[in-house]
């Protein structure tokens, strides 16, 4: 009992850590921000932070973690027996309402102004975000492709083409900042259109008629 009390109260400490963290990067960007500004932000000392986290680096990775988890939590390929057409506009909107939230924009900003400086964050952010998010979608791809409702021959360049249609010029103009967080009724007409170019490209192809 106790030792339950004790792990919750440092998992509330953690995502509180990281949670000030996520506010100073944002505010000062990656590069800028330290230990000791986080610490202070929390009202507590370094050693504590330290407790939890050995570098900002650390931290960083953390929430890129976690933020991708939220992300792949959209990608649960769950299609309940629904129509192909139903299933992914349901995974487009649940994807693209995470993706072009502010918070999601902002970490990826972030990933991109350190990547050049930092690959290997990148890289962790590659791999937990865009290359499992593929993965998910390409294995769906395949067993749609196998029960004849899309053609997908290739599954994965079939689960990148989807993903750049549900992208589109909206998520380029999130990242730009030129563009607010959209509402849901644009996110719904934008994957609308994703989808129906999709399928008019992967829909399930005929039977050639008999000679």
């Amino acid at each position: 009992m106790k030792q339950g009390i004790a792990q919750s109260i440092r998992d509330q400490r953690r995502d509180r850590i990281l949670e000030t963290a996520r506010e100073v990067f944002f505010e000062h960007g990656f590069g800028a921000s330290t230990m000791s500004m986080i610490a202070e932000r929390l009202g507590g000392s370094k050693a504590t932070l330290y407790a939890y986290f050995k570098n900002k680096e650390d931290l960083f990775s953390a929430i890129i973690t976690e933020q991708c988890s939220v992300i792949q939590s959209a990608l649960v390929m769950d299609d309940g027996g629904a129509d192909v057409r139903t299933t992914l506009t349901k995974l487009g909107i649940e994807l693209m309402t995470a993706i072009v939230s502010d918070q999601a924009v902002r970490t990826m900003q972030l990933v991109i102004e350190e990547g050049p400086r930092n690959p290997e964050l990148a890289r962790r952010f590659d791999e937990a975000g865009p290359q499992e998010g593929a993965a998910r979608l390409a294995a769906y791809m395949a067993q749609a492709h196998e029960r004849g409702t899309i053609h997908a021959p290739d599954p994965l360049q079939a689960a990148h083409v989807l993903s750049g249609l549900l992208k589109g010029e909206m998520h380029l103009r999130r990242m730009l900042g030129v563009e607010p967080e959209p509402s849901a009724e644009r996110i719904a007409r934008e994957v609308d259109v994703a989808v129906n170019v999709f399928l008019a490209a992967y829909g399930p192809r005929s039977a050639c008629p008999s000679p």
